[in-house]
């Protein structure tokens, strides 16, 4: 009895804490964009992060599919920990002018679906920033911030403090072999002077910005050490590995794919019916963890050459009946991390199956089916009766430390660690 009540704590303290507002970074404005990638440069999967002692830029491309060029400019600001706006000019975080040109374009070839592909690199010599922080990416049209396209999240940090970082079989025997545990110890010896809720901590588990986890107290402390080894704070769901789909090539029939037809204008693929894991035995594979890569295997310019296609999902429920107060989400990069309208998939009473058609671009791509209770105070992302839950499966944790000295106007970030759970295997 003592366990169960435990675990209701647990959930309902994890939701307590989340670390984001209503507010979504990652958004767009205009339906012709398609495909946003921000990235470090050639480090296609991992988050958005720059470091302001060692720059390593960010890489940022889309695709428009409007006929003709758009003069698109873009530029950043900064956010605090929580996405709510800051009191700051930019003056106060950036040095250069905030309002760029991208200059750099193609026009798609060999392709059935024509666009246009923009791209640029950024810090550059006319704007870099000079604060760490939660930054959001705006692009415009024609030079008017108000005319935005589409915003992007990253995140600037400093290295101030050391990090080190294990994933760990939780405690609790009810979730100890479908859960894991991310212990964080933080060596804070470079900032002599702090209070414990001045500094916080969250955890990231495969670019799922939404479910980040954030606390501020530590477990313990001794002498310059912040540890976080509580039984009821950084626990995640492990899920298993993510479902694949090969659109490298659109005329060859991979394992996944049950259909082709390229006899209209935009390639329509149907991807063979998805069932639920939960039941199945665990094995592991590589995967991308919900993310995926732009790539074709018929051309070297994937950026411009790759072509689009119509791709219909399906997930197929126990007895063909739909999940009672729930939504099932279609989740990963492909529909940005977001459970909104445009992840929900639709249950087709006449077939008795999930359905939904997203335009996507040839590359590899991975994904899972998340669950989402309809309505209630605390509405949790669930992977038990889609996908199942198992201690081996292969997460990636990505660490923010976040810091608000006494008199500071925003929360600065000055520590960033990533952490597999292989790695303790």
């Amino acid at each position: 009895m003592f366990k169960r009540y435990l675990w209701v704590a647990i959930l309902l303290g994890l939701h307590a804490l989340k670390g984001l507002s209503q507010f979504n970074p990652d958004s767009i404005y205009q339906t012709s964009i398609h495909t946003i990638l921000i990235h470090p440069v050639n480090k296609p999967l991992a988050i958005p992060v720059i470091s302001l002692n060692e720059p390593t830029p960010l890489e940022i491309s889309f695709d428009d599919f409007k006929a003709n060029y758009q003069d698109y400019y873009y530029a950043v600001e900064l956010r605090n920990a929580d996405w709510t706006a800051v009191e700051m000019s930019s003056f106060d975080y950036l040095q250069g002018f905030n309002q760029n040109k991208i200059n750099t374009f193609s026009v798609s070839s060999i392709s059935s679906q024509a666009y246009y592909h923009y791209q640029f690199i950024f810090p550059n010599t006319q704007l870099r920033p000079t604060q760490s922080g939660n930054y959001i990416l705006k692009v415009f049209k024609n030079g008017n911030m108000n005319e935005i396209v589409f915003t992007r999240r990253f995140y600037v940090t400093e290295n101030q403090v050391a990090i080190a970082a294990t994933v760990q079989e939780p405690f609790d025997g009810q979730i100890s072999k479908t859960h894991q545990k991310i212990q964080v110890v933080l060596d804070v010896k470079k900032i002599p002077f702090f209070q414990t809720d001045q500094i916080s901590t969250a955890v990231i588990q495969n670019y799922r910005y939404n479910d980040a986890v954030s606390i501020a107290a530590p477990t313990f402390i001794r002498g310059s050490l912040l540890e976080y080894n509580s039984e009821d704070k950084f626990i995640f769901p492990a899920g298993k590995e993510a479902r694949w789909l090969d659109l490298q090539n659109l005329r060859l029939r991979s394992d996944r794919i049950a259909d082709i037809n390229s006899k209209e204008k935009t390639t329509i693929i149907s991807v063979k019916p998805d069932l639920s894991r939960a039941s199945t035995a665990y094995y592991t594979f590589n995967d991308l963890n919900g993310g995926y890569i732009i790539s074709n295997t018929e051309s070297l310019q994937s950026e411009n050459q790759n072509d689009y296609a119509q791709v219909n999902f399906t997930y197929i429920p126990k007895d063909k009946i739909p999940f009672m107060g729930q939504k099932l989400y279609l989740s990963g990069a492909l529909t940005n991390n977001i459970l909104n309208k445009d992840a929900e998939m639709q249950f087709d009473p006449v077939l008795g199956y999930y359905k939904k058609s997203l335009l996507l671009k040839q590359g590899y791509y991975s994904y899972n089916y998340i669950l989402r209770d309809n309505e209630g105070p605390n509405l949790m992302n669930d992977f038990t009766e889609t996908e199942g839950n198992h201690w081996e499966t292969e997460n990636n944790y990505s660490i923010l430390i976040y810091y608000k000295p006494p008199g500071a106007r925003h929360e600065h970030i000055i520590g960033f660690g990533a952490v597999n759970s292989r790695q303790n295997w």
